[in-house]
């Protein structure tokens, strides 16, 4: 299986928090709007299969204080998107400042 990730799918660890915030808008930024579950997995090329783990780990992150939660209902339909609260490390600020 071919992964558009840098990091190695079969393990979940401390490497996907860091990519997951780094994708993840910052809370401050009232321009764009939360990323829910499927975005961030789409934007990390993670297959259906870590859907479930994906879940889990933002209520985790969520609770520990590193990404806020946002819950919209509309109608019958509930959406949850996360935002980040921890700036991004100077690494990723460089790759996207030269990536423009």
């Amino acid at each position: 299986m071919f992964s558009t990730t840098l990091t190695n799918p079969q393990s979940f660890g401390a490497t996907y928090q860091w990519a997951i915030l780094s994708i993840l808008p910052m809370d401050s930024d009232k321009n764009r709007h939360g990323l829910n579950s499927p975005e961030i997995k789409n934007a990390l090329g993670l297959s259906n299969a870590a859907r479930t783990s994906l879940c889990l780990m933002m209520k985790e992150m969520a609770q520990k204080g590193l990404v806020r939660r946002y819950e919209i209902k509309i109608g019958n339909r509930r959406i949850v998107s996360y935002k980040r609260l921890l700036p991004l490390r100077k690494r990723e600020v460089f790759s996207r400042w030269l990536k423009g």
